[in-house]
């Protein structure tokens, strides 16, 4: 059975901050490469046989650490970048409510009904990710592949190859350093780990 490894990079400055960050980006924090560095050596054994990453710095500097430890090159793709929160990006949740009540309040309630001014549509992100990754497993037949990315892309992915609607967005979650395992046999998507941060000790 081929497996697909979705890991959230580690955790971030803005991430401790509680700050949305988007497309914007943040150093990760000591934890974050300790994490990274814990989960490179939970890793060691699968076999893994390829590398992708975002290009955004946090998942690429959590991609590098891995790919250190398993000794193998890291191919970069656009179409991995987490969802771009517009005017969101850099506020916290106390902030986006100051300003963005309405819009909140369908992102926590209804979050196929969510509007992120200036961002990104949320079903258009979900196509994108869902390109992204057939593109992916098209390129790497029968390969054991790991993708590091970001919480909302993943889970976006997830609601796609699980047949939930995007409304179950807020049923998911996505630890930092979180490892997601999918396989794929007979075409048909199978989850076999979610969010397991197991191996942080």
């Amino acid at each position: 059975m081929q497996k697909i490894f979705l890991i959230r990079h580690g955790q971030t400055e803005w991430n401790l901050k509680g700050k949305t960050q988007g497309k914007q980006d943040s150093n990760l924090t000591e934890k974050g490469i300790n994490d990274a560095k814990l989960l490179a050596k939970r890793l060691m054994e699968e076999h893994i046989d390829v590398i992708y990453s975002s290009t955004l710095k946090r998942a690429k500097d959590t991609a590098k650490i891995i790919s250190d430890e398993l000794y193998m090159p890291i191919l970069y793709d656009d179409g991995l970048v987490e969802l771009n929160y517009g005017e969101w990006e850099g506020l916290t949740i106390e902030e986006i409510r100051a300003k963005y009540p309405e819009e909140l309040d369908n992102w926590f309630n209804r979050p196929h009904l969510a509007i992120f001014p200036m961002g990104e549509e949320l079903q258009k992100a979900q196509e994108r990710i869902v390109r992204t990754f057939n593109n992916i497993v098209n390129s790497n037949k029968d390969k054991n592949i790991l993708i590091v990315g970001h919480s909302t892309m993943i889970k976006l992915l997830l609601l796609n190859l699980l047949d939930m609607n995007l409304s179950g967005y807020n049923r998911l979650k996505q630890s930092n350093c979180a490892l997601n395992v999918i396989g794929i046999r007979r075409d048909e998507h199978v989850l076999l780990q979610y969010n397991d941060t197991c191996y942080i000790k």
